[in-house]
């Protein structure tokens, strides 16, 4: 199944102390599933992780970090979409507005839309979506994706 994963639970694919850390590992060691996501949840995730690193959650913070880029890289299990900026942007706000999210929830929903969709192989495939996000998760349900 292809699914869009959602900073929120790649951040805790990476933090063994957060709660849902063993299923956002299963999600990305798992193979039947191909995974994709943003460029901004780089970030978003890095972001996450050093700060996890300064208030002493995240021990390691450079083993993290390239593992990070390891998932996200060419041979990783996550693929990085990056789609027109302007799309992306007037489609977020729209789904802000819509279900009443955060920004950055907004614009990986409309990344989803946008450019996850369209690897869809076919027409009636359903894209599943990963987020830790109630609010987030109820918008995906609602825009036709998947809840993983």
């Amino acid at each position: 199944m292809l699914a869009y994963i959602d900073s929120s639970v790649l951040a805790c694919a990476y933090l063994r102390s957060e709660p849902g850390h063993a299923r956002a590992r299963d999600l990305l060691e798992n193979h039947d599933h191909l995974l994709v996501t943003g460029t901004l949840t780089v970030v978003e995730v890095t972001g996450v992780l050093v700060r996890a690193a300064r208030s002493h959650r995240l021990i390691d913070l450079d083993t993290a970090l390239t593992a990070l880029r390891a998932d996200l890289g060419e041979d990783g299990p996550v693929t990085l979409l990056a789609p027109p900026r302007d799309s992306v942007e007037r489609r977020a706000t729209e789904i802000v507005y819509m279900h009443a999210l955060r920004a950055l929830d907004g614009i990986h929903l409309a990344i989803a839309e946008l450019a996850a969709t369209l690897l869809l192989e076919d027409p009636g495939d359903k894209l599943g979506f990963a987020s830790r996000g109630t609010a987030q998760t109820q918008a995906a349900t609602a825009l036709g994706f998947i809840p993983m």
